[in-house]
């Protein structure tokens, strides 16, 4: 319940620090499980070919964006490359994201509009991060 409480708090702040703890929850539950699923095939520096130029597995990463530019514009979704291809908005068919499948939710898209929002807060630090097993019980903490 106190991470639902802390999320709400989220949906009003402006920007929030990247190593605050509720962002850092929201991203662990709903952000990075997105992004392994259907992004570090292409998009990490574990990927046979990586597309684009473009690593999702840090922050760094997401940052700094690939060969069409930095992946998001913290907190401003709809400036955010990551967030037209998700959506799959832009004209060439190759930008739209995850290639080849159907496109992500409606709640999934709008979770990762809200987490460019509220400042993208993110753990990844330091290049590419290992996966690991995440554990609600430490988020809610």
């Amino acid at each position: 319940m106190r991470i639902l409480g802390a999320l709400l708090l989220l949906a009003s702040a402006p920007l929030i620090a990247a190593d605050d703890p509720a962002g850092i929850a929201f991203f662990e539950q709903k952000i990075r499980p997105v992004l392994a699923e259907n992004c570090y095939e292409c998009h990490s520096a574990t990927s046979k070919n990586i597309r684009g130029g473009l690593l999702l597995d840090s922050r760094e990463g997401v940052l700094k964006g690939g060969d069409s530019g930095p992946a998001i514009v913290v907190g401003n979704p709809k400036k955010s490359l990551l967030i037209t291809g998700i959506r799959h908005e832009d004209k060439d068919p190759d930008m739209a994201m995850p290639p080849k499948k159907d496109k992500l939710s409606d709640a999934i898209i709008a979770d990762f509009e809200q987490w460019v929002t509220i400042g993208a807060p993110d753990p990844r630090t330091g290049g590419p991060m290992v996966r690991t097993a995440f554990d609600p019980a430490k988020a809610a903490e």
